[in-house]
């Protein structure tokens, strides 16, 4: 039985969905400490080069984005989404002793493949059973409270990798071995906490995989504008790096850098569960557009910067974005797919996300080496505005539920 909007209270969502949330907490919460960390680690105890980091860090986020198309179209093929899950998630588990004992690159190079291979399987089939367990009529809700849970991990990562390098006087190894904890409780939260799928009692019949394949084409016209847009805005985005260059270019020192990406999560982390509750009460391409309007101003913010004030400004305002559009892209999603292929509909939409956030972040590099950074920031700005103007070809989430 669905809930009133107006009744509910956050406590009374099912189950599943506040344990999908703890298991993306503590999972992010150590992988926050491993990836803050395994880069220095790299570079100065292994003595790796910035070059070969950079090959090994882009091939396996590529391997991750390109793992989350097969993950969905499994989970929609088994009929079930909660065994890629623990699968997914052991093996995040197992590959962070590796960090811990590693004597070389080889071995960091296979724990950090292990680790985005399981993150890649873990994606596309949380997204859908958060789809498939969330009432009709609080998926937004549901979808902003897992991902306020998901960044209150990163904050908690953040904080757990700065008191044990103060306590453990920068011993990598004790840390690595903390880090190994948090994906043992996220298995077991998962295993004991989240039920599967509703179409795991619903179908029992098997096709071949190849039959199964050919039910993309019921994937909606709904669907496939709203990750169009997705794809055009996505396409505004850049990598964190590039506001920390603009901080440092405006005045601000090495150990006031960090202030950006709290800025940015804070307001990400405030924005999420409030966007997601407002997106089941109202049509949610209104709240979409205000996020795409607020990344314009972020932008205007960066390229217009005349001290480290004009960045701060920015960055809180590119968070308060973040917490804004990625849930309630996700909901759009799922508002847009029925639960037999919901699992392929988000491998497709993290597919098509991934090759356009490659694409951006390769072009706002290639403007910061060749132009003024301020051009890459305009680009941004034009892109969500070219993407805001697309919004009203996207059906109303208030159509979709009748």
């Amino acid at each position: 039985m669905e809930q009133s909007i107006e009744k509910y209270s956050i406590f009374s969502l099912p189950k599943s969905i506040w344990g999908i949330g703890f298991v993306t907490l503590l999972v992010n919460l150590s992988s926050v400490i491993i990836f803050s960390l395994s880069p220095i680690y790299l570079t100065t105890v292994l003595g790796v080069s910035t070059f070969d980091l950079g090959i090994l860090e882009g091939f396996v986020e590529a391997t991750s984005w390109f793992t989350r198309i097969f993950a969905g179209i499994l989970s929609d093929y088994l009929y079930r989404r909660k065994p890629i899950l623990v699968f997914a998630y052991t093996l995040s588990a197992l590959s962070r002793p590796i960090f811990a004992i590693a004597p070389s690159l080889g071995w960091i190079a296979g724990a950090r493949l292990i680790d985005r291979v399981s993150n890649g399987l873990q994606a596309t089939p949380r997204e859908a059973l958060v789809g498939d367990l969330a009432p009709k009529n609080l998926k937004g809700t549901c979808f902003g409270l897992r991902q306020t849970l998901s960044m209150i991990g990163s904050f908690a990562g953040a904080g757990v990798v700065m008191f044990l390098m103060y306590q453990t006087k920068g011993n990598y190894e004790i840390i690595f071995w903390a880090a190994a904890v948090p994906p043992i409780l996220a298995v077991l939260a998962l295993v004991f906490f989240v039920q599967d799928s509703p179409i795991a009692s619903r179908h029992h019949a098997k096709i071949s995989f190849w039959a199964h394949l050919k039910h993309t084409r019921h994937l909606t016209k709904q669907y496939w504008r709203v990750v169009f847009v997705a794809g055009i805005f996505m396409f505004s985005n850049y990598s964190g790096a590039y506001m920390i260059l603009q901080g440092t270019h405006q005045g601000l020192s090495p150990s006031q850098v960090p202030i950006l990406m709290v800025l940015q999560n804070l307001f990400a982390f405030a924005s999420a569960y409030p966007m997601g509750r407002l997106s089941d009460r109202f049509d949610r391409r209104i709240l979409i557009g205000i996020g795409f309007i607020i990344t314009i101003i972020s932008n205007v913010f960066f390229a217009l910067a005349h001290g480290p004030m004009f960045v701060l400004i920015g960055a809180s305002l590119w968070g308060l974005q973040m917490g804004m559009t990625q849930s309630l892209l996700l909901t759009k999603v799922a508002d847009t797919t029925f639960t037999e292929i919901r699992g392929t509909g988000f491998g497709i939409y993290y597919l098509i996300i991934g090759v356009t956030i490659f694409l951006s972040n390769t072009i706002t590099g290639w403007i910061f080496a060749h132009h003024k950074p301020s051009f890459a920031f305009w680009l941004s700005a034009c892109v969500a505005g070219f993407a805001t103007i697309l919004l009203p070809f996207i059906s109303s989430s208030q159509k979709l539920k009748t």
